[in-house]
């Protein structure tokens, strides 16, 4: 059986190797931008051609345009900038951006979210998926005052992840540990306990 130095060290070598495998996961993921299609239905007073390009957008992006969706999305920040949908393009903008590993551009594209969302609930997905793309590039101080917040219980076992995440690379394992605790007792449930505890046991804590 590993020691259990050996096993914080296997955490840690795993975290460095997978880190972009962790900020695809949380930043790419197509569902979290498809779902947002029902702002085309309820935000009666937008233009309808901002209405038109966001529906093509998340057409292009399911079907996987590269091309069509840059064009919309570009359409909507120039031309759309003070609504909702022009956020959205930028949360698209930001998953190419990773896919292209313009890490750079993806946290530019974020910021831009979540300097101008306040407090709704695409803040805080963007809150999150900035933390991961600055995890990922080993800004582990700007990461944690991106999270330093309190998210809504429906983001606390993300945030409360990566914050563990963060603290693990940062050797601060007994803090690694008490993140990912909370992230594991929060309500609604981390997505993926198993790996979380996978987690927890690599670092030496079994409870």
């Amino acid at each position: 059986m590993d020691t259990e130095e050996e096993q914080v060290e296997k955490l840690k070598a795993w975290l460095k190797e997978n880190g972009l495998s962790i900020v695809f996961g949380i930043v790419i993921g197509v569902g979290g931008i498809v779902g947002y299609r029902y702002w085309v239905q309820v935000q009666e007073t937008a233009a309808a051609e901002a209405s038109g390009h966001f529906s093509q957008m998340i057409d292009a992006l399911a079907a996987g345009n590269e091309e069509e969706l840059l064009a919309h999305a570009d359409t909507l920040i120039a031309e759309h900038a003070s609504t909702d949908y022009a956020l959205m393009a930028h949360m698209a903008l930001a998953r190419q951006h990773v896919i292209a590993a313009e890490f750079e551009q993806a946290e530019s594209a974020l910021q831009q979210v979540v300097g101008s969302a306040g407090e709704r609930p695409l803040a805080y997905i963007a809150r999150t998926r900035l933390a991961a793309v600055q995890l990922q590039t080993g800004q582990y101080g700007q990461a944690m005052s991106t999270l330093a917040i309190q998210f809504p219980d429906e983001f606390a076992a993300i945030a409360n992840e990566l914050r563990g995440d963060i603290l693990a690379l940062q050797g601060k394992d007994d803090e690694a540990v008490e993140a990912y605790r909370k992230a594991q007792s929060s309500e609604p449930a981390p997505a993926n306990a198993q790996f979380l505890q996978r987690k927890l046991n690599d670092l030496g804590s079994t409870s």
